[in-house]
């Protein structure tokens, strides 16, 4: 009867007993058969410990004194590697404007909900009228339109026209005004007036109130405006249309 492979592996590890070793020896000296599928089993076994070797060998290891000598000659070149990394990136990010100062105000700064109230600075650009710089405000168009003057202005003018836009554009020439700008709604803030004041409405703006303070100065309900606008209106509440 021929062995097994389990039986041939378990003698060439040694794992039987002396009868049974010798018994199996015996066997493989007469049966070429047998004595070739020993040899493949235990060329096959040396192969797999040589590669387990290879593989399990110690990690070198660095001698205490050679990393203290080196350490010295690498810690100044990277911290200041790392300090000059901190430096350009706190230098960008307070430059407004630079990609990496909008990235930090997108992530740290809470975007305010749609429709609440925000502050906006009047920009400055040129007109082609009378030269004068002109300040100004945009906001989409909602089914009323509210403006409120936060202060009122005896000399102060409002010019309303209408036009084939989507939006609602308000415009000082000169002074230094600044807006707040809502749903359907724009408060100024009048304190250093403009005198002068340009507003544009789309056509089919349903409903226009504007206020001086808590009084109403005009309201589209009770005085419509005509098709193409035009109309002017005093700030002043002493002279309210």
């Amino acid at each position: 009867m021929h062995p097994s492979d389990v039986t041939l592996v378990a003698m060439i590890h040694g794992e039987l007993i002396d009868g049974a070793a010798a018994e199996l020896r015996s066997h493989l000296a007469a049966c070429a058969a047998c004595a070739g599928r020993e040899a493949e089993l235990r060329a096959g076994d040396e192969e797999v410990h040589g590669l387990l070797a290879i593989l399990d060998h110690p990690v070198p290891r660095l001698h205490p004194p050679v990393a203290a000598a080196r350490a010295p000659h690498l810690r100044p070149v990277v911290l200041a590697a790392s300090l000059a990394l901190v430096l350009a990136g706190a230098a960008s990010a307070a430059v407004p404007g630079t990609p990496l100062n909008r990235w930090i105000r997108d992530r740290l700064v809470p975007s305010a909900p749609a429709d609440a109230h925000r502050t906006v600075q009047a920009p400055a650009r040129p007109t082609s009228g009378d030269g004068q710089a002109a300040g100004g405000v945009e906001m989409p168009a909602t089914r009323e339109l509210t403006l409120v003057f936060g202060e009122p202005e005896p000399a102060g003018l409002l010019t309303i026209t209408r036009a084939e836009r989507h939006d609602v554009s308000l415009r000082a020439f000169g002074g230094a005004v600044a807006y707040q700008v809502g749903d359907g709604r724009i408060v100024v803030d009048n304190r250093r007036p403009a005198l002068r004041y340009a507003l544009e409405i789309p056509t089919g703006l349903p409903r226009l109130t504007i206020l001086v303070g808590s009084r109403v100065v005009f309201d589209s309900d009770h005085r419509p405006l005509g098709p193409a606008g035009g109309d002017t209106v005093s700030l002043s509440p002493e002279r309210a249309r």
